[in-house]
């Protein structure tokens, strides 16, 4: 690959300058904002980032309408016009992402920017070839953008990277210090405006040309055949065998398999799309019938697809996520049954592809309206049926005050209602992704309070751990108790899985110990070692789970606590729980040591054999002169 001369460059990006403007322009405000940002380290600030992802969507958005002018040969008013359009577009996108970042902020805005992100790039590929049948001048044009863009993003980092060397010689040789900044403000330069204009400057004039098999890329054809086209028989032959376990097992898919069936259709087409000359050559026949076979054989994985992501639907309702996957099985169904049937327009894929992502994008058929709808509806079914949900009012709801802290205070107990730990769980989730995705806005009427005022008063001026999630302030005004996250996963693990919180104020009188430290085990960190002159480790042994071991130096004691483990299953059963503090506390006198272990949170799992701790948080203390 050589390097094109700088008469060339020159020409080349002067006349690329001429031909899409706002493209360039648009570049040269993404990275001069991005620079911009680094050097102030404001990264955090959204108005910022949302200007800074407006610009980056202006680069594809006006190239697209640049091409689209020239196809169609519009006059400077008409272009003008077009420009116009496109900047109210902009304008909008800006203006739908979240002022602030506030705590009913969802992530739909930013999911909608990546569809209309994607959209916009297929437009490239189709937009000058509305209304015409040259499927070969179609294939050359994009394979020229492919080209060009994989040319661009070489020549974009042996600058960056011979830049970035040249510096680090300067900082070393020269004892210039050289900011950590300037490495960042170089990448967002080099791949933002030069990398741009590379691009548009490569761009051909004509829309209409033709491709002969000594034209074909030698390169492109290598790295198809022998590279792409092993790896997916390969991905195809791994997929059957896992369908083929599907049928004698009777084992449910598992969830992942649907985006792998996806992500190896898409390389699939891709291999073919980039093969796709070698269908009108007489010597590639094989090539011809690989086309339409493939095809053929995704329809089976595309079956497998369905089955698997109707299972989590089923289960547990429909979200933004399995929308998309929905989505792109369907339109993999279509494009399948559609070259299997020995149809040859290459453009209805990235057509098909742009048109099915930009309806998904709006309406109560589209992925947020109807996901929305769907979770709250599951949300309003659980607490209808357990009588927490009478009348669109919620019963026994609790009440907030501000304390002096300026934390979140119950006028009245905590945990007026009850569900079961399953559906305690579900209710979870479907709030939490409701905070995420969507805001909580739509179950205000739900309450008495004013829902909105309380999380915002809660979490006025702050923005690190202490902050109040919406979802976990709405669970506790249900009068349900908040179980973690991380503490909800277990529950796939078996149903004599247990999880308790210590409630109360947690007092402790250290005057009998002669030292403290805050604690942590679970299953992945079994040892918490506790700094003191003599270096104390506690271990959850990993022979008997069941136990502790408290060690320090050449010595140890065990604190063999299964029984207690197991009056708590007993007591507890399974599922999440709050109980008193003085509940949680373990005590042990041996060797002239007396231990105290007030636990904060435990998680524990009944085994065939015997109990485990999954994890432990609380405090330790010691007093090593007791006499016995």
């Amino acid at each position: 690959m050589k390097f094109p001369s700088i008469t060339q460059l020159q020409q080349d990006g002067t006349k690329a300058a001429l031909r899409f403007p706002l493209s360039l322009l648009f570049g040269f405000l993404a990275a001069g904002l991005g620079c911009w940002m680094i050097e102030l380290n404001s990264s955090h600030d959204l108005r910022f980032l949302n200007l800074l992802l407006t610009f980056g969507l202006g680069i594809p958005l006006f190239f697209c309408i640049d091409v689209f002018a020239e196809k169609k040969r519009f006059t400077l008013f008409q272009r003008s016009i077009s420009w116009v359009i496109g900047l109210v577009f902009l304008g909008l996108i800006y203006m739908s992402f979240p002022s602030e970042d506030v705590y009913t902020n969802t992530r739909i805005p930013y999911i909608r920017y990546t569809i209309y992100n994607l959209a916009i790039h297929l437009m490239v590929s189709f937009l000058p070839y509305v209304g015409s049948d040259n499927q070969e001048g179609f294939w050359n044009y994009n394979k020229n953008l492919f080209i060009r863009l994989v040319t661009g993003i070489y020549y974009s980092s042996v600058i960056f990277i011979g830049i970035s060397l040249a510096l680090l010689a300067i900082n070393a040789l020269f004892e210039v210090k050289i900011q950590e900044n300037t490495y960042a403000q170089l990448f967002v330069i080099t791949y933002g405006i030069f990398n741009t204009w590379f691009f548009i400057a490569g761009i051909p004039d004509t829309f209409e040309s033709k491709l002969t098999q000594e034209d074909y890329p030698k390169a492109l054809k290598i790295f198809t055949q022998f590279i792409l086209l092993p790896l997916l028989l390969v991905y195809l032959c791994i997929l059957y065998l896992y369908g083929g376990k599907i049928i004698f097992t009777g084992d449910w898919p598992k969830g992942i398999v649907s985006y792998m069936i996806i992500a190896i259709s898409v390389l699939g087409i891709f291999t073919n799309l980039l093969l796709y000359p070698y269908h009108q050559w007489k010597e590639s026949s094989w090539i011809k019938k690989f086309y339409r076979g493939y095809y053929v054989f995704l329809i089976p994985l595309i079956i497998l697809l369905f089955l698997a992501i109707g299972i989590r639907i089923q289960d547990y309702g429909l979200t933004v996520n399995r929308y998309i996957i929905t989505l792109m099985g369907i339109w993999l169904g279509f494009i399948s049954i559609y070259y299997s049937l020995g149809k040859r327009n290459i453009k209805i894929i990235p057509l098909s592809l742009a048109l099915v992502m930009l309806c998904s994008s709006f309406g109560p058929w589209g992925m947020f309206g109807l996901s929305e709808l769907m979770q709250r509806n599951r949300l309003v079914k659980i607490l209808t049926e357990h009588s927490i949900l009478v009348q669109d009012k919620i019963k026994n709801e609790v009440q907030w005050e501000i304390a002096n802290d300026g934390k979140p205070k119950p006028l009245k107990p905590l945990q007026t209602n009850s569900l079961p730990a399953e559906k305690l769980y579900e209710v979870s989730s479907i709030l939490e992704y409701l905070e995420d995705y969507h805001g909580l806005e739509n179950l205000y009427s739900w309450f008495d309070q004013d829902m909105d005022s309380l999380v915002r008063e809660f979490n006025k001026g702050r923005f690190d751990m202490t902050t109040v999630a919406p979802s976990k302030l709405f669970i506790e005004t249900l009068g349900l108790p908040y179980v973690p996250p991380y503490q909800r996963r277990i529950r796939d693990e078996g149903p004599k899985t247990l999880s308790l919180q210590a409630s109360g104020k947690f007092g402790l009188d250290i005057s009998e110990y002669e030292y403290l430290s805050l604690i942590e085990l679970s299953e992945w960190d079994s040892s918490t070692e506790i700094y003191t002159d003599k270096k104390y480790r506690l271990d959850i042994d990993p022979d008997v789970q069941s136990n502790l071991i408290l060690k320090w130096e050449d010595q140890q004691v065990e604190i063999n606590i299964s029984h207690y483990l197991n009056d708590l299953l007993t007591k507890y059963k399974n599922g999440y729980h709050n109980v008193e503090e003085d509940e949680m506390v373990i005590s042990k006198s041996e060797m002239n040591f007396k231990i105290r272990i007030q636990i904060q949170s435990l998680t524990i799992r009944q085994s065939e054999e015997d109990v485990i701790i999954l994890s432990l948080k609380g405090v330790l203390l010691i007093n090593e002169n007791k006499q016995e």
